[in-house]
């Protein structure tokens, strides 16, 4: 049998100075390409939060000051990085970045095939010139939900049959609860053996449903004043305001000795095992992460029943769907876990089952290997 043709040096771009789960996409695939053996760059902003986690790992960087749109003498320069390197795949994983890799794609004359991420759905059409143009050379278009590849479809001149859906994922060994400690957070943050925790993770930014949640959190104490929050996450560039009014919200609603606020955590997985509900509210979120970690964990969600969620979480199987922007409704549905262990360990087997057959990383991979390998070959 003959062996699959070899995938050419490859080019990861995310020019974005925030941090968040795009950016961690980005750094991921990054890494586990370069672990699985292929020459791989990843071009990024000097100075951003995605450059400096990429230097631990290993990752080689491309830098350049990539703002907006039109940059020719970036492009110049990216142009003979590629020509140099002998890129045979540009993989962009921010939209924007097409009208900078586009033109370098042609300057450097070596036809890369080109491929876009996309995990932010649009309102605009995009249909005027740059897009015509940058989107000719786009060979695939990867969407991170059905939701996003619709609109896709629907805002841009990619033509339908280029689009697919590939979920984000993770490393499920990693987020296993077989190999995680419970008892360490729980410790650090005063946490008793019986004391039920619901928890919540996401960057500070306006629409992940902060205010909803500690709405929430507010009604459950009413009833359940035992019960304990925890916040999980970090401002990214230009969101400190919003995080301070998150802040001053849990400290008018009283919330300050039931709400605990984590920052930014390395330990995700044993996060995750500290907590007995996991919440996600998010109002429009394209897919969900951190909502996938925590299932892998085997921990319930009480999820909005919004764009990407629905790719995730099966209504009363895997967890519990409510309306987003709706704090009693969510409240309503975090009871219903509190109040019953049995429920909670039922909805968190069924969704740690749901994840490893759907969005573990080692899957991707080897998917995304495949649609690289097709495009090298041109039967895609």
């Amino acid at each position: 049998m003959p062996s699959p043709p070899a995938i050419p040096p490859i080019l990861q771009t995310c020019f974005s100075r925030s941090w968040g789960g795009l950016e961690i996409q980005a750094l991921e695939v990054a890494a586990h390409l370069l672990r699985r053996g292929h020459r791989v760059w990843l071009a990024c902003c000097g100075g951003s939060r995605l450059a400096v986690e990429a230097i631990p790992r290993g990752i080689p960087l491309y830098m350049a000051d990539v703002t907006g749109y039109l940059h020719p003498a970036i492009a110049w320069r990216l142009s003979r990085f590629i020509r140099t390197h002998e890129i045979g795949i540009v993989h962009c994983q921010l939209s924007k970045d097409l009208a900078t890799v586009v033109p370098a794609a042609d300057l450097a004359g070596t036809s890369p095939k080109i491929l876009l991420s996309k995990r932010v759905g649009s309102y605009l059409s995009k249909r005027d010139i740059l897009h015509r143009y940058t989107f000719s050379r786009v060979s695939r278009v990867l969407a991170v939900s059905e939701v996003i590849r619709r609109n896709v479809v629907e805002t841009t001149p990619a033509q339908a049959g280029t689009v697919l859906t590939l979920h984000d994922a993770i490393d499920t060994g990693l987020f296993s609860p077989a190999g995680a400690d419970r008892t360490s957070l729980r410790k650090e943050f005063g946490y008793t053996d019986d004391t039920v925790v619901v928890g919540f993770a996401g960057r500070f930014s306006p629409g992940k449903g902060h205010e909803d949640f500690l709405h929430a959190a507010a009604e459950i104490l009413r009833s359940r004043p035992e019960v304990r929050f925890l916040v999980v996450g970090e401002a990214s560039e230009g969101e400190d305001a919003y995080a301070s009014s998150i802040r001053e919200l849990c400290t008018r609603l009283g919330l300050d000795q039931t709400v605990a606020f984590a920052g930014f955590r390395r330990d995700m997985p044993n996060v995750l095992a500290a907590i007995d509900v996991f919440a996600f509210p998010s109002h429009a979120e394209s897919f969900g992460v951190t909502l996938i970690e925590a299932m892998a964990m085997e921990r319930p969600a009480v999820a909005a029943n919004t764009d990407g969620v629905l790719d995730i979480v099966v209504d009363g199987e895997t967890g519990i769907f409510v309306p987003p922007r709706d704090p009693h409704a969510l409240a309503a549905a975090l009871l219903r876990l509190i109040d019953s262990p049995d429920l909670r360990h039922r909805l968190g087997s069924a969704a740690r089952t749901r994840v490893t057959a759907m969005f573990d990383r080692n899957a991707q991979m080897d998917r995304l290997e495949a649609i690289y390998r097709d495009l090298v070959v041109g039967t895609a």
